[in-house]
């Protein structure tokens, strides 16, 4: 795997104009949806936060929320801090996912956008978000996957591979986009990935598809 923060600290710039367009905007409807999990939770934890879209869409529906956002990138947050600036119930700090600079038993809810299939060890990223989740505390995770119907898959895999890569090539990021293109279609998805969730510690593990499978949410509890 190569060096992520490398990756998202070039791309930082033009992450959200080209995520928004690549998307046709519907990454915002996607992200509503992950809030919309954790929406009656005080503290929480969004791991991969990058310029803050998640930490925003959830103070939307709940401001009265707390909310911690965790990136590797510097640059990612830099982007995200000029977001948040007038915001004082979020809070984003550099960190990775495979040592979460927590307490055991702290959050009450740990979301993820587009950001697990980039760990470098999934195994040890799910035990530690298990570790700082609050007993009973619910985790919420977006990620993209492979739409299943035989006639959409093909479209969206040429879309995926070979479009999004061009275009971002535009941008001087098609090395980086190819990646993440890649990193998406070899992770883990839908009923192989709950089977990871449970061997992490985590029961009522389920998913629910977005947009014709393009995307799904993951959700998993800590057991009490």
């Amino acid at each position: 795997m190569p060096e992520t923060k490398n990756i998202f600290n070039k791309i930082s710039g033009h992450y959200d104009l080209l995520n928004t367009l690549f998307s046709f905007g519907i990454d915002s409807y996607w992200r509503s949806g992950l809030s919309e999990e954790v929406k009656n939770s005080d503290l929480i934890l969004d791991i991969a936060t990058g310029t803050a879209k998640v930490p925003l869409a959830i103070i939307k529906r709940n401001p009265r929320s707390s909310i911690i956002g965790l990136d590797p990138s510097i640059n990612m947050l830099s982007v995200g801090s000029s977001k948040i600036k007038n915001i004082d119930n979020i809070l984003i700090i550099q960190g990775i996912n495979e040592q979460l600079p927590f307490i055991n038993d702290t959050f009450d809810a740990i979301t993820i956008a587009f950001g697990i299939r980039n760990t470098s060890n999934l195994k040890k990223s799910l035990e530690e978000i298990e570790r700082v989740l609050k007993p009973d505390g619910k985790l919420s995770i977006l990620e993209f996957t492979t739409p299943e119907s035989v006639i959409f898959k093909p479209l969206f895999l040429f879309y995926f591979n070979y479009v999004m890569p061009a275009f971002g090539s535009v941008f001087g990021s098609k090395k980086e986009y190819k990646y993440l293109s890649e990193s998406a279609a070899e992770f883990p998805q839908r009923d192989e990935f709950l089977i990871l969730l449970r061997e992490a510690g985590f029961i009522s593990t389920t998913f629910r598809n977005l947009t014709l499978g393009i995307a799904a949410i993951y959700n998993g509890i800590k057991c009490s």
